[in-house]
């Protein structure tokens, strides 16, 4: 399922639950966020800058049933731009990892434009087999406010991340009851 920020419609709270990130420096970027979106939450957040798919995938395989009910994915941005099929195959990873049960949210990749559309649609044909993964739509938000986007074409901007953590939480939301 492909989620949109649109915070209007959504409840106002989730109940206070547990959340495991997974990411690279975009997650960096947004946990101050997310943890103000999550007010009485236990965030564990495992984010490194730079940090490609597969060494995201090995991070969560040494954690296994470790993970919280929620697991917030960002990653594919460093990988190199011909890498789709490793990057299916670890989508199909952290899936695995994760469990049918457990709600996974993954925020679609935006770098310098749409450089990097052959990963969103390994994310969307993942997301219409998977009922627990939910996108959030970065690539559209980034699209509707160009300013979102720090100089670097990758980064957000303050305004950015906070509107990245609020998809975010609309995309947990949308997840089966945990």
């Amino acid at each position: 399922m492909l989620v949109r920020a649109n915070r209007g419609n959504a409840p106002a709270t989730l109940p206070p639950s547990q959340a495991s990130l997974l990411g690279d420096s975009l997650n960096v970027g947004v946990e101050t966020y997310l943890r103000d979106e999550l007010q009485g939450w236990q965030v564990d957040a495992d984010d490194e800058v730079g940090r490609s798919t597969l060494t995201g995938v090995e991070h969560l395989r040494t954690r296994g049933t470790a993970l919280a009910p929620y697991l917030v994915v960002s990653l594919g941005t460093n990988d190199p731009v011909g890498g789709v099929d490793a990057f299916r195959s670890d989508v199909a990873d952290v899936l695995r990892i994760a469990g049918p049960t457990r709600c996974v949210v993954w925020v679609g990749i935006s770098r310098d434009g749409d450089a990097y559309e052959p990963f969103n649609a390994v994310l969307r044909k993942a997301a219409s087999k998977a009922a627990n993964l939910r996108l959030v739509d970065w690539p559209a938000l980034v699209h509707a406010h160009p300013e979102y986007v720090a100089a670097d074409g990758i980064h957000a901007t303050p305004d950015g991340y906070r509107a990245r953590a609020g998809a975010i939480v609309a995309a947990m939301r949308g997840c089966p009851r945990q």
